[in-house]
């Protein structure tokens, strides 16, 4: 065969958008021909030749698209012209290929990124911007033949029942296999269109007609299935991105009250994990009444909030003297206490209600099985007159700052242990008593701890910052089998600043976070948080009601020694988990962890009876159930559960699902003989809703909540390369370019800024602006306008030029929106994939 002389040889090629006019060549044909069969050089570029007039779209050379052998034109394009490009680029065709500046190491760097980040224009077009070559033109793949598309015109499309989303103007169909374009060309006639995409390596082809409406897509559809040699055809229907929406655990303690830094005390004594064990082991709650000697507990009445009215936890006045309080605690300065009391804020952190959102308590989720017992020994007959009798019930008093006495709070003690209370906090003392007034607690304590070894006192270490002198100070600090001291730490594990310390005479046994205890609701909303040994106090009282619960059998002693044993020794840092804070020995040198003591429980019952002891691994997957939504077409979810672990009787599982119109697919309950996962299929048309998801042999639940959220606005936050492979040869191709270079980027984050609108269909654009400059001189990244489309949970953003695919999930956690997701791309010699996740602030709920 031959071919006109010169056309083998001289092809420059420009794109349409780069406005500085930068071209690629001189090339063989050979080489155009490549670059266009493997996506380099999209139809869409302008292709010039020294026997060409003008630039022509590369869609309009002969055989560069529609052939299948690497062969040049046999004749012009156009009647020959002199040898010189167009005065919108000049070339000089016979020159050789352009070549690029010498590049300092962080400019290489930058273009790298171009290719593999999309920092500088995009994917594979940087073969322009680096003088004309494929920088990653290695080793090639095998050819598949023509492989072109046509992106649908989104005003042309219409909403069907049966296809979901589609244009009306475009249809598939798939030509047998001895069928050649030329019979699908006819079947575009046949519809009144063109063909305008086409995938050679299945004879599959795209055809635009004129169609407006379901009825002419239809007609369409109808009139190419009768054609011959067509297989099948179908509309142009819209793929959706699989995206997970993982539930929440149900867990009082992971309610947005405990957000940010508010929940590490409770994360550092192990609060969750041990209820966790509880619900895995499957054993018996028994019934536990703990008594609490403070200034009374706040009960507003019907019609205001309060973690004790309406919840399961039982709430009794042993003494009608010293009742509950008709009025909140009035501070020193005139201010009214948010928690409502000092005795509540204790209260609440023993056994405030999990269930109403708020705080929760730590022995809370008892709920029936715990009783608190109150008594104010500010009132009544245990403080002084300050505090009034309500008029309107005489059962209530009105609270005020009063005063209370040695005598009367000793009496209170006896009250609680009367009324059957078997943990009593005590989050009071006097650090001045004397010698006579500490003789006379002690043999309280003492004869208590004979008499009725079954009762344990829990009391606060102090707040004077000092070394304490056990000599003076009453109830706490007492080296007796019955009591626990508890001292003060920070939720990292420092001693607070205003703890009092052990001393050869005063006993702290562990420390409790007491710097930032939630105690309740500020007016306004968000965690009430104060701080003092008051409150690490009671967290150890609840530990108490938690242990005897399990084990009525307990004793005092034995519930002192298993929290001490089981204490660890330091508080992991909750930001940097490889670091962590020793306990000072003035504070005992460790720190409660219910989670270890309620293990030790636990397997000591099971030893009892003879059974194997239970791993805390496999505690928390019996434990637990997970939940996920996978979305498919908008309104669509496949729900499953999934449990690690079940008992010999297997598990039965649950969904819920509320929301408008809402509706499931399949049994609402499923059985399970053993670990495994069940499936739904849920419909929220709206996108908008909330599922759940429980394992009915012991109530542990995961919540799925998923929402329309407004993606408009400015996210920040990384962009990471995750992996990169580009083979040796296509990185030699380029000067500096090593395997070396280019592992430096991966797993580096890179500050990442979306500016995302959006209009109320989901249709909009984001501006990505990928910030390199820690790379050095030359690095910086110019903003990227990409289209996107936003539907259910799924942003799929319209992908630049060398990315396959570029997609994330949205979703809310606490006060924030978070945006996660992913993008990638392959081409001769190289492959990359990245990963991107912003967040912005969450409007209130």
């Amino acid at each position: 065969m031959t071919t006109t002389p010169g056309m083998d040889t001289g092809w420059v090629v420009r794109r349409p958008s780069d406005p500085t006019g930068t071209q690629g060549g001189p090339y063989s044909w050979e080489q155009l021909f490549a670059l266009a069969r493997d996506g380099v050089v999209p139809p869409t570029d302008l292709v010039w030749h020294p026997t060409l007039p003008e630039w022509l779209p590369a869609s309009k050379v002969p055989g560069l698209f529609s052939g299948t052998t690497p062969i040049a034109p046999q004749q012009p394009v156009a009647p020959a012209t002199p040898a010189v490009a167009p005065p919108v680029a000049p070339v000089a065709p016979a020159a050789a290929a352009p070549q690029p500046p010498r590049k300092k190491r962080g400019a290489l760097i930058a273009i790298i990124l171009a290719v593999v980040v999309v920092l500088i224009g995009g994917g594979a077009a940087a073969w322009v911007v680096l003088g004309g070559k494929n920088p990653l033109a290695g080793d090639k793949g095998p050819s598949l033949g023509t492989a072109t598309v046509s992106l649908p015109d989104r005003a042309k499309l219409i909403e069907t029942a049966e296809w979901g989303e589609v244009p009306a103007n475009q249809l598939c169909v798939l030509m047998s296999e001895d069928a050649r374009r030329t019979d699908a060309e006819k079947v575009a006639k046949a519809v009144g269109g063109t063909i305008v995409g086409e995938v050679e390596y299945v004879n599959l082809y795209q055809i635009e007609f004129t169609g407006a409406v379901e009825a002419d897509l239809k007609t369409a559809l109808g009139t190419a299935e009768t054609q011959p040699k067509v297989d099948g055809a179908f509309p142009n229907q819209q793929v959706y991105s699989d995206a997970e929406i993982w539930g929440v655990r149900v867990d009082p303690y992971n309610d947005p009250i405990y957000g940010g830094t508010a929940g590490d005390g409770y994360k550092a004594i192990g609060v969750s994990k041990a209820w966790t064990y509880i619900k895995g082991a499957g054993v018996d709650l028994n019934d536990v009444k703990v008594g609490i000697v403070d200034d009374g507990l706040y009960m507003p009445g019907e019609g205001v909030e309060n973690e004790f009215e309406g919840g399961k936890v039982k709430v009794e006045f042993p003494d009608p003297d010293a009742g509950e309080n008709a009025d909140p605690e009035i501070w020193d300065d005139g201010t009214t206490n948010p928690a409502g009391s000092h005795g509540t804020g204790v209260a609440t952190i023993v056994g405030g209600n999990p269930d109403n959102g708020g705080p929760s308590g730590v022995a809370g989720p008892l709920g029936s099985k715990l009783t608190i017992s109150m008594i104010n020994h500010y009132a009544g007959k245990y403080g002084d007159a300050e505090t009034a009798p309500d008029p309107n019930d005489p059962t209530k008093y009105v609270r005020s700052n009063g005063k209370t006495y040695v005598d009367g709070s000793l009496v209170a003690l006896t009250k609680q242990v009367e009324a059957g209370a078997k943990v009593i906090n005590c989050s009071w003392g006097a650090s001045k008593a004397s010698t006579a007034t500490v003789a006379a607690y002690t043999r309280f304590f003492n004869k208590m701890a004979a008499d009725h070894p079954d009762v344990v006192f829990v009391c606060s270490g102090g707040n004077g910052g000092k070394v304490m002198d056990g000599a003076h100070r009453i109830p706490s600090g007492l080296k007796v089998p019955n009591m626990i001291t508890v001292g003060a730490l920070d939720p990292n594990g420092k001693t607070a600043s205003y703890a009092d310390k052990a001393s050869g005479n005063y006993e702290i046994t562990l420390g409790a976070p007491g710097t930032g205890a939630v105690v309740g609701i500020k007016p306004g909303g968000g965690p009430e948080q104060q701080d003092g040994s008051s409150f690490a106090a009671p967290q150890v009282a609840a530990a108490a009601a938690v242990l005897k619960s399990l084990n009525p059998k307990l004793s005092a002693g034995e519930i002192k020694a298993i929290l001490s044993e089981t204490a660890r020794t330091s508080v992991t840092d909750p930001n940097d988990p490889s670091k962590s804070q020793t306990i000072a020995a003035e504070m005992g040198g460790k720190v409660l962890a219910l989670d270890n003591a309620v293990l030790r429980v636990i397997n000591d019952l099971r030893k009892e009876k003879g059974l194997p002891e239970l791993t805390p691994e496999l505690l928390e997957q019996m434990g637990v159930v997970d939940a996920v939504a996978i979305t498919g077409a908008p309104g669509e979810y496949t729900v499953k559960g999934i449990v690690k672990a079940a008992g010999e009787k297997g598990v039965d599982v649950k969904i819920e699902v509320y929301g408008e119109n809402s509706g499931v697919g399949g049994k609402t309950e499923q059985s399970l003989k053993g670990a495994g996962e069940t499936k739904w299929s849920v419909t929220l048309p709206e996108d908008k809703g909330t599922i759940k998801v429980t394992r009915l042999d012991n109530g542990a639940a995961s919540v799925i909540d998923i929402e329309k959220i407004d993606i408009n606005g400015t996210w920040t936050g990384t962009y990471t390369i995750t992996n990169v492979t580009i083979t040796d040869e296509a990185a030699a191709k380029e000067e500096g370019c090593s395997l070396a270079i280019i592992q430096q980027l991966l797993n580096k984050p890179f500050p990442m800024t979306l500016e995302c609108t959006a209009d109320e269909n989901g249709s909009g654009s984001a501006i990505m602006t990928i910030d390199a400059s820690s790379l050095g001189e030359g690095s910086s990244s110019d903003p990227q306008t990409l289209g996107l489309t936003y539907s259910g949970v799924t942003v799929t953003f319209d992908a630049p030029e060398g990315v396959s695919s570029m997609t994330a999930t949205v979703s809310r956690s606490g006060d924030m929106l978070a945006m996660k997701g992913n993008l990638g791309g392959s081409g001769p010699g190289y492959t990359w994939s990245a990963v991107f996740t912003v967040t912005k602030p969450a409007p209130a709920q």
